[in-house]
């Protein structure tokens, strides 16, 4: 784990942001204020006070606490977090299925999201979901040439992140894949596709994994490069 930990360290003490950086992580392995405040033995203003930047920018000392922290707090609920971290540290596979990933600064509400690409939701309501990255990924060869171990870097640091199936004909088999997978994405969108060509399967797969489902027709190459220029 020792790994894991001095990656998301580094990538704090970098931040322009020290507190947004804190943030972040904490709402990546989906840990509340209150639960980290109690294992810390602190206060949960406190851990407020140093996410909003009313303290001063917290030391290596401190933010090594507060990693170290989300770490041990997740693998009492299982490690999963820490365990998909740890994959994509230790391996890094040339995956030809993956056209475009990145994770961003700052999580984009859905309803932003759907406007740079353009989109259209079909499954949910809620626009306010955040979204902390992308995957973009030839749907045929995903799921012809991946076994289930690569699928997982389909999700690059987190699953809170819009998983993209490019050239997709009906949208079956890319939302049984997700439905069959252990690990979710926050948003599943199928590019090169209308909604009446949707298959009724994907539709209530989405609604049973209450997956938002969004189509979009912007060409691949169009659509890669809106997205990264997401911060």
């Amino acid at each position: 784990m020792e790994k894991v930990a001095m990656y998301i360290i580094g990538d704090i003490v970098l931040a322009e942001n020290t507190g947004n950086a804190l943030k972040k992580w904490r709402n990546l392995f989906n840990i509340q204020q209150i639960e980290l405040a109690k294992y810390l033995n602190v206060s949960p203003s406190v851990i407020s006070d140093y996410e909003v930047g009313r303290r001063k920018n917290p030391g290596v000392n401190i933010i090594k606490r507060y990693v170290l922290g989300l770490i041990e707090i997740d693998k009492e609920k299982g490690g999963q977090t820490i365990k998909a971290l740890k994959r994509i540290l230790d391996k890094s596979p040339s995956m030809k299925a993956i056209l475009s990933i990145k994770e961003y600064r700052n999580p984009i509400a859905l309803e932003k999201f759907i406007e740079v690409i353009d989109g259209e939701m079909l499954v949910g309501d809620n626009l306010d979901i955040p979204i902390y990255g992308h995957t973009v990924v030839d749907s045929i060869r995903a799921i012809l040439e991946m076994t289930g171990d690569e699928f997982y870097h389909l999700y690059g640091w987190t699953t809170e992140r819009a998983l993209i199936f490019t050239n997709v004909s009906t949208g079956r088999s890319p939302m049984v894949a997700v439905r069959v997978s252990v690990m979710k994405p926050r948003v599943v969108v199928l590019q090169g596709i209308t909604k009446d060509n949707v298959d009724k399967l994907a539709l209530k797969l989405a609604e049973i994994d209450n997956i938002p489902l969004i189509t979009t027709q912007i060409e691949t190459k169009e659509l890669i490069k809106k997205l990264n220029e997401i911060k």
